[in-house]
């Protein structure tokens, strides 16, 4: 059996990636010219031709990284360079029939629905001018309920329509580091197949310790065609919204979404082991996870290789002021509170002046048998969660509740939503609302 092909080509240095690490988003001719260049190249080396996966006629979807309503400069959506190159090479390169541009965003109804987060990232603008017949909002089309054969923890999921439609599907995800997920690559880009339902099921559903598995799992659903990773700019430490940009200036692409993520996260520095949905998939055979039995042409992972700065998922002491009470909880309500707080810290807030003029806040999850209710006096709580009442230590928790001075609750498990909630919450009490 021969080994799955992936490909790592360099991008011509990209005339606006000064501007855009500076906070800037440019568009040159010219750098689409240099990027377009480079998904042809990584094409070939991987699958040869469009011609292999593109029948005359097929309805192709483009399947991007929208991760949050967020412009270009947060670095947490795929470059609109990329997409516009992408779209373009594939309506010139193909017989493709039709060409779309769809995704929802993961917190969509929490930080914007895909519609304004297409609008405000330039992927619609970057699609419309690669030629794209059609953008698609995710989230206004209809669903079909799917049955995942041989899946662990996600068995059942609601998907979207145009995505099982699509003939072919390309899978084009941002390099970029994820608290959750240590990165978020190919797989975990599927999670924007299917929608938000908060404060349950779907999104929220295995989106704890097991968010790998569910990764996976949803994978089984359908496997991508064709990756291409978007590694122009990728982004480093507190990812997949608060971390910092890294110039890489390369495209990974190959057949096995799998293998390519392997790739590309050895390229960040990882080891494929680490990462848990390429684990998981890996190991239950829906690819190849060995690198020894990938093989990595155009430049070798070594001569591109930068080490990313990993993500801290772990929210307890980060910030004084703003206090975790979280003894026995799992990382889903762990990693979503430390996105909160990473987003408010750096929103600007005076967290000196903040504190003095509102008090201080005290999250809390999960059991907590250690807490002292009389700590919550005054102060600001937020309650993450259901399982803390399954916990002996629920009284001690009603009690803080009680003597607090403003309470918030957020059900689910893990309530994957607070990511973006606990943040706009924060924010309204600073702006005293």
């Amino acid at each position: 059996m021969s080994k799955p092909v992936v490909s790592v080509v360099k991008v011509e240095q990209p005339k606006g990636n000064a501007e855009f690490m500076g906070g800037k988003f440019v568009r040159y001719e010219e750098d689409i010219k240099k990027i377009k260049a480079a998904v042809a190249e990584a094409i070939k080396l991987s699958i040869g031709s469009l011609d292999t996966i593109i029948k005359e006629g097929d309805t192709v979807l483009i399947k991007p990284n929208l991760a949050f309503q967020a412009p270009p400069e947060s670095f947490a959506v795929v470059d609109p360079r990329t997409i516009e190159a992408v779209v373009s090479y594939v309506k010139e390169n193909s017989k493709a029939g039709k060409v779309i541009v769809g995704d929802n965003p993961s917190l969509g109804m929490h930080v914007g629905r895909a519609k304004p987060a297409f609008k405000d990232s330039k992927m619609e603008e970057a699609a419309k001018l690669g030629g794209a017949d059609e953008v698609i909002y995710f989230d206004e089309t209809d669903v079909v309920p799917v049955e995942i054969k041989d899946a662990k923890v996600f068995k059942h999921a609601t998907v979207f329509k145009p995505f099982l439609d699509a003939d072919v599907v390309i899978n084009l995800p941002k390099m970029k580091v994820h608290l959750a997920g240590t990165v978020t690559l190919g797989l975990k880009n599927w999670n924007g197949i299917i929608p938000n339902c908060h404060p349950d099921a779907q999104q929220q559903g295995a989106h704890r310790i097991e968010l790998g598995q569910k990764m996976a799992d949803l994978y089984r659903v359908r496997h991508a065609d064709l990756v291409i990773v978007d590694a122009v700019i990728g982004m480093e430490g507190q990812g997949p919204h608060a971390g910092t940009p890294i110039e890489m200036n390369l495209i990974v692409a190959g057949a096995d979404t799998v293998a390519v993520d392997s790739v590309a996260c050895s390229i960040m520095g990882f080891e494929p082991m680490e990462i848990p949905a390429i684990r998981c998939a890996g190991t239950e055979g829906q690819g190849e996870i060995d690198l020894n039995k990938i093989e990595v042409v155009g430049n070798s992972i070594e001569s591109v290789m930068k080490h990313f700065k990993r993500p801290g998922g772990d929210p307890i002491g980060m910030y004084a002021g703003l206090t975790c009470a979280m003894q026995q909880t799992c990382p889903g309500c762990h990693v979503n509170v430390r996105g909160a707080l990473d987003s408010f810290a750096i929103s600007g807030i005076d967290m000196k002046k903040f504190l003095e003029k509102h008090g201080e806040v005290v999250v809390i999850a999960g059991g907590v048998p250690n807490f002292e209710p009389e700590f919550c006096k005054d102060k600001n709580v937020f309650i993450c969660g259901d399982c803390w009442e399954l916990f002996p230590s629920a009284d001690k928790v009603r009690e803080g509740a009680a003597l607090a001075k403003t309470v918030t609750y957020y059900p689910g498990c893990a309530p994957v939503y607070i990511f973006a909630q606990l943040n706009n919450d924060l924010q309204k009490l600073a702006a005293g609302k």
